[in-house]
């Protein structure tokens, strides 16, 4: 069922995007259509479902109508992903894929030939309660490759047409604060809007004897955010870039600036993360918290998640071979 249109758009990794017919896919998936557009990449949506199963522990059988409803509705979901695809995007290659298997594993699978990975905040399954989703939750710590969590707004829309608010930016001083920096220039370029450039600095318990001037700290507390961004001003001259450092916590620092705001990047592991953990305490909270989409970055592509078995069974797509042809977009 996997299905091409329009431009070509070979040579380039694609923007791959989960939907499932909810509100919140359908917001990421306008966002992801309008992404893949102003990167000039193709646009890869899919749909994941498993088949239920019927009889005892140890005699399961399929439940053959059902399941052949559910395909049907499965089918339908990613017909109408594409034809709203192509009305967001109608200059890209725009393809569809059917994959069986629980939707985080087949995304973050899929997610190996992506440059980019789209997901709603909370799909079809999540509990209303919840701001944030456990598919969406574990793509964002998992993937290979950056993640935009989509948060709708009320009425269902994610990505306005025009710009309506301004990136806002972590940094910390990481390696990961960096690549979150050039991505939000990369996108703030794009979408012809600006930076907020925001750096928390955490007042710390110092022994008498050692004490540094608050004056001083600041001070370098200043210069790190300005010699942060300065660094990719040179590459996106056109982009207006406001700094703002903020005396607290660095989550509720980003949560109180995304009010307004219409991305928010952040690493997915900041400089006080430990190593072993794939998603930091300061992404997880702005990822449940903040009031617009985030983007959460790793500073290099990694190979720790490898492609499982779920999603590789299909009733349309394209082969391993064919996704390799795919290089990564410059």
């Amino acid at each position: 069922m996997t299905k091409a249109t329009t431009a070509n758009n070979r040579g380039l990794r694609s923007v791959l995007v989960g939907v499932d017919g909810s509100a919140s896919a359908q917001a990421a998936l306008a966002w992801a259509a309008a992404e893949a557009s102003s990167r000039y990449c193709p646009l890869r949506i899919v749909h994941a479902f498993s088949w239920p199963m019927i009889g005892n522990a140890l005699d399961m059988a399929f439940a053959g109508d059902t399941n052949l409803g559910l395909q049907s509705a499965a089918e339908w979901i990613l017909t109408e992903a594409e034809a709203h695809a192509r009305e967001v995007a109608p200059n890209i290659k725009v393809t569809t894929d059917l994959l069986v298997g629980p939707p985080a594993p087949t995304l973050l699978s899929q997610a190996q030939n992506a440059d980019l990975v789209v997901v709603g905040s909370r799909g079809l399954g999540g509990f209303r309660g919840l701001l944030l989703g456990s598919v969406s939750a574990t793509v964002a710590a998992h993937a290979p490759c950056p993640v935009i969590v989509v948060h709708p707004h009320g009425d269902g829309t994610a990505l306005p047409a025009a710009p309506t608010g301004r990136i806002v930016v972590g940094v910390d001083g990481s390696e990961i604060s960096t690549a979150a920096i050039r991505f939000a220039y990369q996108h703030a370029s794009r979408r012809h809007i600006g930076i907020t450039a925001v750096h928390a600095a955490m007042t710390t318990r110092q022994h008498p004897s050692l004490r540094v001037p608050a004056d001083i700290v600041d001070q370098l507390d200043r210069q790190l955010l300005t010699e942060a961004t300065e660094r990719m001003r040179v590459l996106f001259p056109g982009v207006d870039v406001q700094t703002k450092l903020v005396h607290g916590h660095p989550a509720q620092a980003l949560i109180d600036s995304s009010a307004g705001a219409e991305l928010i990047v952040v690493g997915s592991r900041g400089r006080g993360g430990f190593a072993g953990m794939l998603l930091g305490s300061v992404s997880h909270a702005v990822l449940q918290h903040a009031a617009c989409s985030v983007a959460v970055i790793r500073p290099h592509r990694t190979s720790s998640v490898k492609p499982s078995s779920a999603g590789q069974l299909r009733f349309a797509g394209r082969s391993p071979d064919e996704l390799s042809d795919l290089k990564e977009q410059s």
